[in-house]
């Protein structure tokens, strides 16, 4: 189940004694930590809330669920970053915290470092018989409804667009949407623009290799230049900027094969996102692009890309000195129909 599933629960009343949190995305989980635990409400928490970390001793684990909570309605026990119910971790640190004897109202609450292995016994218990939630990335729409709606408690609007620019901008990471959020509520008033997310929020490198690439697409190789510039300058490391520049070639170049095979956009569009791992709205920007290029430009592209990330890695060439004019003779060449 999802955490605002559990959540609900929760607050209805039906609370079980094992709760499960994993998953990929650390912030979600960590959000829906402390929002769980809130519901909770553990009456006075320093008698009645236990924390373990890692992988505690299961029968110390065990002899804090058995004991009765001490003036409130219930006791619960933690346990953070832990990796007990990894297929890597042997199973019997978790068997026996199903044989506890513990008295009904009680909680253990796992927070589990990525996702639980469902193989595991005491989690397929948990899944039965608990609340197994799990924290997943979040698909593209997912997460600008999600930004729109933190906005809003923030008494801020923002639209679908430029809530999918903030999400790109922090390449998907629940924890810098949050942070640019608090950011931009302190400096904005009633709305969200595009300008304010340009002036205030900062720029992951995938946002800009997005932007540089949209440039270049769009002949506008001044405006590249100037950016190019500007993050070659704050980067220690722009090797991974070919990386990121290739996915848009790929994703192009999956566009272009499937569209020269006529299929159907909307078969287009989930095949690009099912081949390169691309968000809806990267795969539709992929399909308009593909138009102005055949697909041997394109794997032409590629090609030079590759080479280039080898250059730079044998020290043939400089990135901080060559990077503009080969991408100018990358995509100026391959911008012409052929």
């Amino acid at each position: 189940m999802k955490a605002q599933e559990a959540l609900k629960q929760i607050k209805a009343g039906n609370v079980k004694n094992f709760i499960i949190l994993g998953g990929e995305d650390d912030a979600q989980i960590q959000q829906a930590f402390h929002a769980i635990l809130s519901a909770l409400d553990v009456q006075m928490p320093e008698l009645n809330l236990s924390f373990f970390e890692e992988r505690p001793e299961p029968m110390t684990v065990v002899r804090s669920l058995e004991t009765l909570p001490f003036m409130g309605e219930r006791r619960v026990v933690v346990i953070k970053n832990t990796d007990l119910l990894s297929a890597a971790a042997p199973g019997e640190l978790s068997a026996p915290f199903e044989k506890a004897n513990m008295p009904m109202q009680n909680v253990l609450l796992v927070v589990h470092r990525g996702k639980a292995d469902k193989r595991k016994a005491f989690v397929k218990y948990v899944i039965k018989n608990g609340m197994f939630v799990e924290c997943n990335a979040m698909k593209d729409n997912e997460l600008a409804a999600y930004i729109v709606q933190a906005a809003k408690r923030k008494n801020l609007l923002i639209s679908t667009k430029n809530a999918q620019t903030l999400a790109v901008l922090a390449d998907g990471d629940m924890g810098v949407v949050g942070s640019e959020l608090e950011k931009l509520s302190c400096v904005c008033r009633g709305d969200i623009t595009a300008d304010d997310i340009e002036k205030y929020a900062v720029k992951s490198m995938q946002y800009n290799v997005y932007k540089i690439h949209d440039l270049l697409v769009g002949g506008h190789a001044r405006e590249a230049h100037t950016l190019i510039d500007r993050m070659l300058a704050e980067e220690n490391n722009p090797i991974g900027f070919l990386t990121l520049l290739a996915n848009n070639f790929r994703q192009m170049l999956v566009a272009r094969a499937c569209r020269d095979a006529r299929f159907p956009e909307q078969k287009i569009i989930s095949h690009i996102m099912q081949a390169t791992g691309a968000w809806e709205f990267a795969a539709r920007r992929a399909l308009a692009q593909c138009k102005q290029f055949t697909a041997r430009q394109i794997r032409r592209a590629l090609e030079k890309l590759a080479q280039m990330d080898f250059d730079a890695k044998q020290g043939i060439i400089s990135l901080k000195t060559d990077l503009y004019p080969l991408l100018v003779d990358i995509y100026m060449n391959a911008n012409k129909k052929g």
